[in-house]
């Protein structure tokens, strides 16, 4: 999965989630997509400590538990 497809994801996950909050269909695609972006600038943040969306960033196969 590519950089471009991953922010879609993560807006649609964002739009997602605002639809849930309000139950109704108050959200703007610019606010997903700017969630979307914190997301990925979290996912490639160098100095963040492991909690959150930070997490979730690939691990070495030497580091994955079977």
């Amino acid at each position: 999965m590519n950089d471009e497809d991953l922010r879609d994801l993560f807006a649609c996950g964002a739009m997602i989630g605002a639809i849930m909050n309000s139950g109704i269909y108050e959200f703007s695609a610019v606010s997903c997509y700017a969630a979307a972006d914190a997301m990925l600038d979290a996912k490639y943040a160098e100095n963040e400590p492991e909690v959150g969306i930070a997490a979730v960033k690939k691990r070495a196969k030497s580091e994955i538990r079977t």
